[in-house]
């Protein structure tokens, strides 16, 4: 009986703990009630860029970048940017500017979701003018060096006795002032673009000759050459690369690549390349990344800062992948310069480095947080890694030889943003509206 008592007596003052508990943990969670939650805001982008001098990678200031219907000019420091985009899809960008051969880069957004704010972030080369004029009566013939071809000796000839019709098919008689310079490659379409051994502009433009004029180009690699190499036209009205009929053939005797043109305009001599693309998200530092408001009243917030990584990084060296397959020496030193200008094709006119540019980076937006809410900031970078083969022909024996760049580009950076209301975590942590 006194057990039974002495039970009832402890189930007694158990629940009354368990009653005085309750009561003060529900004194210590009281708050005002949360407001209903903000509604989600539709997915936004923002291209940002800067324009690079070609040859001294230096910023250019005051080029005029055309997006549709939209115009920026770059600052002091060549940057430029277009926020708030509401669209989705591809969008092309064109830099002009005098003195400099105007470029073109195409983007593409993919649909984001609501409370999403996609950044994309490039870097755009523009190329100065080169000049180089000889003078040349075609009746004559002659051999014209080609201006700005460095150490690759590029020369185009015209056969004695040719003639000459303007674009409008009119006899051109007696010397003309020819324009024989390089340039640089302008790439398209680079999933299938073919990088160049040489892009050279013959004017006056539309002339055309009654003879094949051949071009002669020096290969700069002494125990190599590419594979697969063809001539292109540059269609101005199309702004394509057409393949031309005129085959590309290696001469082993002078170690040059030889083809022939009927008329002048904007040619290249390309090799095709194999690229294989995979892409993945890495996460990236927002130190934003949790802001409560612990007042009464709503809390606006106008930025978001968040670190995000810039460049191109190469898997390993150029030189180690040419050394893995016995490539040393001069035909090392000239592969290499080759392959670099490719990658500059693949990567937006940037060469891979060998570490990514960390950097923190304000984003501005418009959000509200509203009493008794903390607004959750995560963000993602997407890293695109391409794998670039060159096939190549070693001279001695006639074999096939791939090789194989790795590089991987860190490219958009996605915030997503939620709305929450605190959790037994939030307490005790002071007003306002910081971390």
């Amino acid at each position: 009986m006194k057990a039974n008592v002495m039970k009832t007596f402890l189930n007694v003052v158990f629940a009354s703990f368990v009653v005085i508990s309750i009561i003060g943990v529900t004194s210590c969670k009281k708050t005002d009630e949360p407001g209903p939650t903000p509604e989600p805001q539709p997915a936004t982008y923002t291209i940002k860029g800067q324009v690079l001098h070609q040859e001294t990678n230096q910023p250019v200031a005051g080029v005029l970048v055309t997006m549709g219907t939209l115009t920026q000019t770059t600052n002091t420091t060549g940057n430029f940017q277009f926020t708030g985009l509401a669209q989705a899809g591809k969008y092309t960008l064109v830099f002009t500017k005098d003195d400099y051969f105007s470029s073109t880069y195409s983007i593409e957004f993919a649909q984001a979701g609501p409370n999403h704010t996609v950044v994309y972030t490039l870097t755009a080369t523009l190329v100065p003018y080169v000049e180089g004029v000889t003078p040349l009566n075609p009746v004559n013939g002659g051999s014209i060096n080609v201006s700005g071809t460095g150490e690759t000796v590029t020369t185009l000839t015209i056969p004695s006795g040719t003639t000459v019709t303007d674009n409008s098919g009119q006899p051109v008689t007696g010397s003309i002032n020819i324009t024989a310079v390089t340039e640089r490659d302008i790439v398209v379409n680079p999933p299938t673009h073919a990088p160049a051994l040489g892009v050279y502009r013959f004017e006056p433009s539309g002339l055309q000759f009654s003879n094949p004029l051949t071009l002669l180009v020096d290969n700069p690699v002494p125990g190599y050459r590419h594979n697969n190499v063809r001539l292109e036209f540059y269609n101005e009205t199309n702004n394509t690369w057409e393949i031309q009929s005129q085959t590309v053939s290696h001469i082993t005797s002078g170690n040059d690549y030889s083809t022939t043109i009927n008329h002048f305009s904007l040619y290249k001599i390309g090799y095709q390349i194999i690229t294989t693309e995979t892409s993945a998200e890495e996460e990236i530092e927002v130190p934003d990344s949790v802001i409560r408001n612990f007042s009464l009243v709503n809390l606006p917030v106008t930025k978001i800062t968040y670190n995000s990584m810039s460049g191109t990084v190469l898997d390993e060296p150029i030189a180690t992948s040419l050394s893995e397959l016995g490539i040393t020496g001069e035909d090392a030193t000239a592969l290499t310069k080759l392959i670099e200008e490719a990658l500059k094709d693949v990567f937006n006119g940037a060469l891979p480095t060998s570490q990514y540019t960390v950097s923190s980076k304000d984003l501005a937006v418009n959000r509200t947080i509203l009493p008794g809410y903390k607004l959750l900031t995560t963000g993602v970078q997407n890293m695109v890694t391409k794998t670039i083969s060159f096939v190549l022909v070693k001279l001695s024996t006639s074999s096939l030889v791939t090789v194989s760049i790795k590089a991987t580009s860190a490219g958009m950076v996605t915030l997503s943003f939620q709305d929450k209301i605190f959790d037994e975590h939030d307490h005790g942590m002071g007003g306002g509206g910081s971390n």
